[in-house]
């Protein structure tokens, strides 16, 4: 090979060292980058993760406290409903003694008969209709109350004692009998013989807008809406 082209060999092999040196620069750029992604990638995974962790905490966490809610507010209900059946209980009790008369006699030393009743043929109640109609009978004496029984306050269950207590219509279940018996005390208040002068107030019709099974609206009676207004009421 003449010197010539010797020569020329060199001048080439120049030009293309520093291409191979910036190609290799450039590859290194390269798996440096791609190793950045990767570690990137890998740190929202690992992100991606923890978050998804704490969402599944938060969530059994959540879970948690409503289901603690739930069992306090169901033993709230039913501790409330043990203390209105002791107080309810106290109550019939002492109704139960009572006659529901006028006369008796009362002294300082005696007054019995405020509480229990008298022997007199009139009874010692006031009669109030209320404005959808209803006639309300209480006792002066013991302060009963009779007025128009509501299936939602004749739903029990039993304690740990086997004593039905009063509870909402879901905790419970309806109980037929005592429902009629109700119904016949009422009945039978609102026939109680009494000289009082009823009282009553402005008389009105309750009615609401209901959707059929036809899809027509129809005005529809609303007595038992109002009554259960006054579901926990009486006229102590």
């Amino acid at each position: 090979m003449s010197a010539e082209k010797n020569q020329d060999v060199t001048k080439d092999l120049t030009k293309i060292a520093p291409i191979n040196d910036e190609s290799a620069y450039l590859q290194k750029q390269l798996i440096e980058m791609q190793l950045e992604i990767a570690k990137a990638q890998l740190e929202e995974l690992k992100l991606t993760k923890t978050e998804k962790s704490l969402h599944i905490q938060e969530l059994r966490s959540t879970i948690a406290d409503r289901e603690t809610k739930q069992r306090q507010a169901q033993m709230d209900r039913e501790s409330q409903g043990r203390t209105f059946a002791q107080s309810a209980a106290a109550d019939r009790q002492r109704q139960a003694m009572c006659t529901h008369k006028k006369g008796g006699i009362v002294s300082a030393r005696n007054i019995q008969a405020l509480q229990t009743g008298g022997n007199g043929a009139q009874y010692a109640v006031i009669k109030h209709q209320m404005i959808n109609g209803d006639m309300w009978v209480r006792c002066q004496r013991c302060a009963k109350t009779w007025s128009p029984p509501l299936k939602i306050n004749f739903f029990f269950r039993p304690d740990e004692r086997g004593v039905l207590i009063a509870v909402a219509p879901q905790d419970g279940t309806f109980n037929q009998g005592l429902f009629d018996q109700a119904v016949r005390e009422y009945d039978e208040a609102k026939r109680f013989n009494t000289n009082n002068t009823p009282s009553a107030s402005v008389q009105c019709r309750f009615s609401k807008w209901v959707k059929g099974a036809d899809g027509q609206w129809f005005e529809a009676d609303a007595s038992d809406d109002y009554r259960q207004t006054l579901a926990s009421t009486n006229l102590r």
